[in-house]
């Protein structure tokens, strides 16, 4: 059977006493030490709860009850003398303490028996906890530090629609999900909708980023999928025309976006590749050669997750003979067109019903960071895209976001958009890419952007929800 040996030196311990008295009887055998009657006043003696009338500073009268094989002593003395007397008498019994603190003037050694509740840290936090958009830790179970969080999905989050795997990165796991005030427990692939409250458990330090990027209204992209912009130049299988592109557009992004470093591999190195480490002279650029390593999909699947990298950049040539391994590192693509990104004037995105709602957090980031109006374009004769389109506008709302628009058009959206000049494109990169023949005789909506390399394309990854995560 439990023992538990309870200093009973404030009012706030009749409360104690009363709860155990209605709800704690069975935990065990409870000794109580009080100096003052009106402590006791009320609560009678039971076959396993035991009083016991004795000033705090008379130790040699309580001495003996110390070595009763006690499991737990609590100390909940709110007088600071007499705290401080009493805690110097028990602290070396080989028995685990509970200390409550009143003060913030006070100093509890600190040892492996001891536990310590802060009555004014506790105070404060819970105000804290009361302030909107603060994180809410776990402050009574697990070690206390912040490993244990909740937080609120907001609407216009980056990680909406994204399923909660998208953690492991960041060495995080969700451990439950309470939506609908409902408590469901997530499997890997399980996706997170707008107001849904995540359980995160993971280093506390680590927890404060991954909370501030949840609730990033706008200007955080290219996080979550990974905080820096990746270009690799094959110097050897790529023209002078091509890298230069693709030089530019980096820098140009680099300079337009949230991330935290551009990082430039070359491989199959030439004698010019040296004027690249100029860009030295450019803030967070990080430029490395690989001499050894001749293979772009090899070097790519290395560096994906080792580099948390957001974004990658190549070029349509690359694009589509590894478009297999841009579909299976699940990341942003920009795909450099014909025309310099440097360009753009506005960002077209084709309604897509089935995914648009997944990407559009990451359409309206890419548009404030960018500067640029995002176009949508309702390109469905037989569809208005009514709840689509209300959605988008109620989330252009949450990001206080004004330059949207939707289009309707009739005519064949390829047709359409090929026509126009200095645009850029958003899509989904849903499904393996298919080549243009199959595109042209059983066209699919959200393989568009095969047929439109003229443009630079953002092409934003998006899992189904039955896909393997394997």
């Amino acid at each position: 059977m439990n023992k538990i040996l309870i200093f009973a030196g404030a009012k706030e311990s009749r409360l104690l006493i009363q709860k155990i008295y209605n709800n704690h009887l069975n935990l065990g055998e409870f000794h109580i030490i009080y100096d003052d009657e009106e402590i006791k006043e009320g609560f009678d003696e039971k076959d396993n709860i035991f009083f016991y009338k004795i000033n705090f500073f008379a130790y040699e009268l309580y001495k003996p009850l110390l070595y009763k094989d006690f499991n737990k002593i609590i100390l909940f003395i709110k007088n600071k003398n007499e705290a401080e007397f009493v805690l110097k008498k028990v602290k070396n019994v080989p028995t685990p303490i509970l200390f409550v603190k009143f003060w913030q003037d006070f100093e509890v050694p600190t040892q492996n028996n001891i536990e310590i509740i802060d009555i004014p840290e506790v105070i404060t936090n819970k105000i804290i906890d009361f302030l909107p958009e603060v994180p809410l830790y776990a402050r009574d179970i697990g070690l206390g530090k912040g490993e244990i969080m909740e937080v609120e999905v907001p609407p216009h989050s980056p990680f909406i629609y994204k399923q909660v795997n998208i953690f492991d990165r960041y060495g995080v796991k969700v451990a439950a999900i309470y939506r609908d005030n409902a408590l469901k427990l997530p499997e890997e692939n399980t996706t997170i909708l707008p107001y849904d409250k995540l359980i995160l458990i993971g280093n506390p330090e680590t927890l404060k980023d991954i909370f501030n990027q949840i609730k990033q209204i706008k200007g955080a992209f290219p996080q979550p999928y990974g905080r820096n912009i990746y270009l690799i130049l094959d110097m050897k299988n790529m023209s002078k025309e091509d890298i230069s592109k693709l030089l530019k557009s980096a820098l140009f992004l680099h300079r337009k976006l949230k991330n935290k470093k551009l990082i430039i591999k070359i491989i199959n190195p030439t004698p010019k590749s040296h004027s690249i480490y100029k860009l030295y002279k450019f803030d967070n650029i990080d430029i490395t050669t690989d001499y050894f390593e001749t293979d772009y999909k090899k070097v790519l699947l290395d560096d994906i997750n080792k580099l948390s990298i957001g974004l990658v950049i190549t070029t349509n040539q690359f694009f589509k003979k590894y478009s297999e391994v841009f579909f299976q590192i699940k990341k942003p693509i920009l795909k450099v067109g014909e025309e310099s990104i440097k360009k753009c004037e506005k960002l077209y995105i084709i309604l897509n019903e089935k995914y648009i709602t997944k990407i559009a957090p990451t359409i309206f980031d890419l548009s404030y960071q960018l500067g640029l109006k995002a176009v949508f374009l309702n390109a469905d004769p037989e569809n208005d895209n009514k709840q689509i389109i209300e959605y988008l506008q109620t989330l252009a709302k949450s990001f206080n976001f004004a330059q949207v628009e939707f289009e309707k058009q009739e005519e064949n959206p390829i047709t359409y958009l090929a026509k126009k000049e200095n645009i850029c494109l958003i899509d989904t990169f849903a499904t393996k890419p298919r080549n243009k023949f199959l595109q042209i005789i059983s066209p699919k909506i959200e393989d568009s952007y095969i047929m439109l390399d003229k443009f630079s394309q953002f092409l934003i990854p998006v899992k189904e929800d039955n896909e393997s995560n394997g």
